[in-house]
């Protein structure tokens, strides 16, 4: 096996963490703690049978059991210590183009927030999931319907794009 030379190569910063990275994490944190709470506050109120999946235009598309509820509350907190154990070690990011002494500190900075984005959005569209999953057990309210999925996805992906963006900027 040949190892990736320039990834050993990188050099490895102590690179403060920004507002706009302290915000993410603040925000994420808040998403995990409001996924605990709302699930402890309602799995006595949920029926026996609660929404287990969704289909591409978010129907329901399959019922299960109210223990289903607590397979998304691992998913949020193993997510969030993943990328957030993840966001301590940029060098070992995989890069558009070469690492160097000169850009390392902005292209680390630029991809670390660009973990923390993404750590903020997905933590609270899978609460969202939850929160509507809830909801429909409940009877309030059927489904994600699609404008979930295009937001979502929209989200994301203009996530990366202005990483790309800026990253090249700064390359």
């Amino acid at each position: 096996m040949i190892k990736n030379s320039s990834k050993e190569k990188r050099p490895r910063l102590e690179i403060h963490r920004s507002f706009l990275e302290n915000a993410f994490e603040i925000g994420a944190i808040i998403g995990v703690i409001a996924s605990l709470i709302i699930t402890i506050q309602i799995w006595p109120s949920l029926p026996s049978k609660i929404p287990a999946h969704y289909n591409i235009y978010g129907q329901i598309d399959r019922w299960g059991s109210k223990g289903g509820i607590l397979f998304l509350l691992p998913i949020i907190i193993l997510m969030y210590l993943f990328l957030t154990i993840l966001n301590q070690y940029p060098q070992k990011f995989n890069y558009p183009f070469e690492i160097t002494e000169q850009n390392a500190e902005s292209q680390y900075h630029v991809a670390r927030i660009m973990v923390q984005a993404l750590k903020l959005e997905v933590t609270w569209i899978f609460v969202y999931i939850q929160w509507i999953t809830i909801k429909g057990a409940l009877g309030r309210e059927i489904g994600l319907g699609i404008t979930f999925l295009i937001i979502s996805l929209l989200l994301v992906f203009g996530t990366i794009g202005v990483y790309m963006w800026r990253a090249f900027r700064d390359k």
